[in-house]
């Protein structure tokens, strides 16, 4: 049976329940300067049956069973009203049930009541951003770091902020100074490699990478974060020592596997394609059977909102607004993050990456509703389009703090290109598009933590292909001058003549830092960070290269195979 004070869920950086691990690839690493002694003696000093019932919400909770969890924390509550651990463990509970306003509650009575430590601000701060007070939890682990100024944990919590919501420089500053409190720990570590490559400072980057490696050379996460950055070689020590781990029967399944994307991208380069489609084989085979991605269910969905989008909807009738913003869509490896570094690049430009908030407020409203989006849509009135459309733009205001125009690239958004017609008539839409057997390889290449379950297998990428080829088309069609689709190819073979109509379309005037848009200081949050960062190359396509290893990917996509589907490999 698990203490309560070490209750958790794997939820990669997600704080655990009572705060002593942080669980990364499937690693506990100890929060820095949490000491799990110290609860355990207060729970130690509460009423018998009060520890009883918390351990009893623990159980629930590592089972998934938030419900349980409640029932025995309300009776706990009734029995130490004033205790903190007891009030932090209520928030969780409710911060599991996504009941965000109740678990806030909770928590800053807890802060109240004693023991406002930094774990306690974290986990209140976590419920703010998850309810959508973005600037809300930013003030609070402000707090925390002012609070507790030698905490690695607050610095840490910080710096994980700002490198999804904030400037990625002050991300660089915070996790630098809790990589300097907890050399150790190894999250910081890992998120301070990635924050350094955004932010441009690639050699630095790979160096906290290798640092962890120093630390853990299994660590399947670090190799594959370094072969992330796409633009450093691995050295030839490296190689061999990834082969050498492949080897060994020891190593864990989910560091085998992001080894395997690791050292595919060194055989890749090394021009060793057979053994890189092996590799990406085995890695993506193994993934897949995690993954409960089916491709028939996510079809049907998609041609569900088609129909719902069919008829015209009485969206809001200010053609203007919601013009301040890009939505920049498509594929993932498609070229959206070398259009955002494009766009971003105007004076007038802000670059947001990749935007939860569009998503968060359809399913808030479906929430409300008790429907899933699309259901609801026909019932929407002007009003309602108008409220969601005013909803995304105050959400979304940190982002013309500085410059009018802000972009969001979520390559996802995609799907909910109906809803953003209907509530920001203004916006633009950018649809990125490359050569679909390009476009899915790249896919198929590429580990994605989280979002993009119909990547490891390559008949999976053609059927989501081919929704999104088919959704974005009819939109196309019924386009009334808001929505553009930028070709990859066309922009690196004539990247003047595009990049002007791209400007133009946005409502943009030319400027010369757009052309040279590998030059920009901003931060870039994707697997692209490395190459948005170096002057467009025109030779960039790879997949004629494993010739007909890939022709049953060209069969899936109704492309002409190389030769014939007999002398091609099916290993995928």
């Amino acid at each position: 049976m698990e203490s309560p004070a070490k209750v958790g869920r794997n939820s990669g950086s997600q704080l655990t329940f009572f705060g002593y691990g942080n669980i990364l690839n499937e690693r506990v690493f100890d929060l820095p300067d949490v000491d799990a002694a110290t609860t355990e003696d207060r729970l130690s000093k509460l009423p018998e049956q009060v520890r009883a019932l918390i351990q009893r919400a623990s159980d629930a909770l590592i089972h998934n069973r938030p419900d349980l969890a409640r029932m025995a924390m309300v009776v706990a509550l009734a029995q130490a009203p004033s205790d903190p651990d007891v009030l932090r463990m209520m928030g969780l509970v409710y911060s599991e049930e996504h009941d965000y306003a109740a678990a806030c509650r909770h928590f800053e009575q807890a802060m109240q009541c004693g023991h406002a430590d930094a774990l306690l601000h974290r986990q209140y701060a976590d419920a703010l951003e998850k309810s959508g007070a973005i600037e809300e939890a930013f003030k609070l682990r402000k707090l925390a770091t002012e609070r507790f100024p030698a905490s690695a944990l607050a610095l840490f919590d910080l710096g994980e902020h700002c490198f999804v919501y904030e400037d990625m420089k002050q991300a660089v500053v915070a996790l630098e100074e809790a990589v300097r409190l907890a050399p150790g720990y190894v999250p910081a570590l890992l998120k301070l490699g990635s924050a350094l490559v955004y932010v441009g400072r690639i050699e630095e980057g790979a160096a906290a990478y290798r640092q962890v490696l120093a630390q853990h050379p299994d660590f399947g996460a670090a190799w594959f974060s370094l072969a992330n950055i796409k633009t450093l070689p691995f050295v030839p020590s490296e190689i061999a020592e990834m082969r050498r781990m492949l080897q060994d029967g020891s190593i864990k399944d989910p560091d085998r596997l992001l080894i395997e994307y690791a050292l595919a991208k060194a055989c890749e380069d090394a021009g060793s394609y057979p053994e890189a489609f092996s590799l990406l084989a085995d890695a993506n085979g193994r993934k897949r059977r995690q993954v409960g991605w089916s491709a028939a269910r996510f079809s049907q969905q998609v041609r569900h909102a088609e129909q719902v989008f069919a008829t015209p909807l009485d969206g809001v009738d200010d053609p203007e607004f919601g013009s301040e913003v890009i939505f920049i869509v498509g594929l993932p490896r498609s070229g959206t993050t070398l259009t955002e570094q494009i766009i971003a690049s105007h004076s007038r430009v802000e670059g947001a990456n990749e935007l939860p908030d569009l998503g968060r407020v359809l399913t808030e409203e479906s929430m409300r509703l008790r429907q899933p989006y699309p259901d609801w849509v026909t019932g929407a009135t002007r009003d309602d389009w108008r409220r969601l459309g005013q909803r995304y733009l105050d959400s979304t205001s940190r982002w013309r703090r500085r410059r009018p125009v802000f972009t969001d690239k979520m390559p996802s958004n995609w799907l909910f290109i109906g809803a953003i017609r209907a509530m920001l008539p203004g916006a633009r839409i950018v649809v990125c598009r490359r050569d679909p057997l390009e476009n899915c390889w790249s896919c198929y290449k590429q580990f994605f933590y989280g979002g993009w379950d119909f990547s490891f297998s390559l008949d999976d990428i053609a059927a989501y292909w081919q929704d999104f080829d088919r959704n974005v088309s009819g939109w196309m069609r019924r386009s009334d001058g808001r929505i553009r689709e930028q070709g990859y190819e066309a922009l690196l073979e004539n990247p003047g003549a595009e990049i002007r109509d791209l400007l133009a379309f946005c409502g943009l005037p030319f400027e010369d830092a757009c052309l040279e848009f590998h030059k920009s200081s901003r931060s870039v949050r994707t697997a692209s960070a490395g190459q948005v960062r170096q002057p467009l190359q025109k030779n960039t396509a790879k997949a004629a290269r494993y010739g007909t290893l890939l022709d049953p990917l060209r069969l899936a996509l109704n492309l002409t195979p190389m030769k014939g589907l007999r002398e091609a490999s099916t290993d995928h």
